[in-house]
């Protein structure tokens, strides 16, 4: 029944086994004292044991292995394999020789204890084969389930540590590292593992071979029992035959002393046979405990060489996923550079791509602006031509004029003449009709010349005209493309004459510490001022004789408001505003753009403003074809 519980307890729980074996060989190998004199015994692992009985140390080995609830699974398999070494190792047994020791004992009490004899033998044998049995299978399924553990523990680390490697190989190869001496160690350690596993599964072929020795010696003890059993139904049988037989008494003793001295021997050589067998299997049993042992030690030391081995792994492991992740943040940080790069980039590009359109649209208006400049080239020289042949032109009629003027004093004077000369006498008519005749001639050249000037005078409007809207047109051109208006290094460019310069009113603001909005206020009122066409500060002073000069009136209120509380150079833009403005546009009272020579500080000529727009066009194409 204990044997059947044990069996129960190693079914249920490896672990529980493993410590029960481990403990049981340690007794075996008599590393723990259990039997202090032939009645008293001690329990090696109870601290302060007291002194038990042989059947009082079994109790309390049963008790705490199936009872106890405070100790833990491996003070159980202590336990346990106590009991089982008390069991099969120390337990106490009769000699055989008692069993003959008594010569009064008669005929059927020999054959009922010799049959009661062969039975416990026979039960015995049958425990002992259970046991080696139950032995074997637990050793077998130990390592087969250790070794498929194993092999499976390996398979996964192996497939891990290859798909690791792996990873680690592409994060390396990305990041630009090399971690091949990691990786050779690590590599290393599985290929020590696998020779271990290896070593492993020859010691299990040793094993299985042992067990399969362990089979063969079962066969034998059972040709042993059915010897018994044979022997043990002779028996019955003379029991049956004794009934019938009737023989004297004399005869009965000689042949049941005869038969009973075989049986003796009989048993006694079986019985010899069988210790003998028990003794050789009791060896394989040490044996097989002992290789156990050193196979749970190498086991032992093997998961301990393996969590050595985790344990580096993981160390290495987790630097490698240190260095990992730092090259991928690295990376990471990296690529949001890269990708911000390449925003700013396409931005770059979307403004070239824009700034490429806006110069096709430049490129394309300053071919039209081309054409119409070698058109207002060509207008420019031929109005200098017509200008130089209407100078010429002027130059004539103005000496003509001149005569006109000689002539027409010629003519009061012959007029005079001829009234004074109708006075005279007749004889002088004839000379006066000629002098007529030649007043006559002189008032149609008059006229002729009168007509001409005339003409001169609305070519002279009409090439102005011209004039003004090229010049009109060069200013908005230059208005339009930004040509040398803020650029005040460039020598051409327009001039808004009459604006007030708000660099001086703010320069002033800040120094009053004005807010803002009181800047703004300040300079939107003298602006306003300044367009006011009710408000001309202006009075008009003689510098000579028949000849003026209209000034800014100090006198004024507002002038003089600004002058006492303002800076000078303030008060200076202002009058500069009003003076221009006056100048350019004094009906209208708004600024007016103007061509303007800033190098000279003057207003510039039309043909400056054409020989600037030709020299710049030709500088743009230059550096368009470099």
């Amino acid at each position: 029944m204990m044997t059947h519980q044990r069996g129960e307890t190693m079914d249920s729980d490896p672990a529980f086994d493993e410590y029960k074996c481990r403990y049981y060989k340690e007794l075996t190998l008599g590393l723990f004292k259990v039997k202090v004199s032939e009645k008293v015994y001690k329990c090696p692992y109870c601290p302060q044991s007291r002194e038990y009985s042989y059947d009082d140390l079994c109790r309390h080995a049963s008790r705490i292995t199936k009872e106890s609830k405070s100790a833990g699974l491996k003070e159980k398999g202590k336990h346990m394999g106590l009991l089982e070494f008390l069991e099969r190792d120390i337990k106490p047994s009769e000699s055989t020789s008692q069993i003959w020791s008594n010569p009064h004992m008669d005929l059927e009490a020999l054959f009922e204890e010799t049959r009661k004899r062969s039975k416990e033998l026979i039960r015995r044998t049958d425990s002992d084969i259970s046991f080696i049995i139950q032995q074997k299978e637990m050793i077998s399924n130990n390592f087969n389930r250790d070794l498929k553990i194993l092999q499976e523990m390996a398979n996964k680390k192996i497939k891990k540590i290859i798909t690791e490697h792996e990873h680690s190989k592409m994060v390396n190869e990305l990041a630009g590292l090399e971690q091949q001496n990691a990786d050779d160690r690590m590599l290393k350690l599985v290929d020590d593992q696998k020779r271990e596993i290896e070593k492993l599964h020859h010691q299990m072929i040793e094993l299985q071979k042992k067990l399969n020795a362990t089979k063969e010696l079962e066969l034998e003890i059972n040709q042993m029992k059915e010897a018994i059993q044979v022997k043990h139904m002779k028996n019955e049988d003379f029991e049956a035959n004794k009934k019938i037989d009737l023989k004297t008494l004399i005869e009965f003793e000689m042949e049941e002393e005869v038969k009973n001295s075989n049986l003796l021997l009989g048993l006694k050589t079986i019985s010899e046979e069988k210790r003998k067998r028990s003794e050789k299997i009791q060896c394989e049993i040490s044996r097989t405990d002992s290789l156990m042992a050193s196979v749970m030690k190498q086991k032992e030391m093997m998961i301990e060489d393996f969590n050595m081995m985790i344990k580096s792994y993981n160390k290495e492991h987790k630097m490698t996923q240190e260095m990992t992740n730092e090259q991928l943040k690295k990376i990471n940080t990296e690529y949001e550079k890269s990708k911000l790069h390449l925003e700013e980039r396409e931005k770059e590009l979307k403004a070239c791509e824009a700034r490429n359109k806006s110069e096709k649209k430049k490129l394309e208006n300053e071919m039209k602006m081309k054409k119409e400049d070698d058109r207002i080239l060509k207008l420019a020289e031929n109005h200098k031509k017509e200008m130089e042949k209407l100078e010429e032109k002027i130059m004539e009629l103005e000496k003509k004029v001149e005569g006109k003027q000689e002539l027409e004093e010629e003519m009061k004077e012959m007029k005079a003449a001829m009234e004074a000369m109708e006075e005279k006498s007749s004889d002088e008519n004839v000379e006066a009709e000629n002098k007529s005749e030649d007043l006559k001639e002189k008032e149609e050249e008059l006229k002729r010349l009168e007509e001409l000037q005339e003409a001169l005078i609305v070519n002279h409007r009409l090439s102005n005209d011209e004039l003004q809207d090229a010049r009109q047109q060069l200013i908005s051109g230059l208005e339009d493309n930004c040509i040398g208006v803020r650029a005040h290094n460039v020598r051409i460019g327009v001039k808004r004459m009459g604006e007030l310069d708000a660099k001086p009113l703010i320069a002033s603001a800040k120094r009053r510490c004005l807010s803002e909005e009181d800047t703004a206020k300040f300079i939107s009122l003298w602006e306003d001022r300044l367009r006011d066409p009710n408000w001309h500060p202006f009075k008009v002073i003689a510098i000579g004789e028949g000849e003026s000069k209209e000034m800014v009136d100090e006198e004024d209120e507002n002038i003089g408001m600004l002058k006492a509380e303002c800076d000078e150079d303030v008060y200076d833009a202002v009058v500069k505003a009003l003076n221009e403005m006056n100048e350019y546009n004094p009906s209208g009272r708004y600024p007016l753009a103007e061509l303007w020579n800033n190098k000279e500080k003057r207003k510039a000529t039309l043909k400056e403003g054409v020989e600037f727009i030709l020299r710049q066009w030709r500088i743009y194409k230059n550096l368009k074809r470099d």
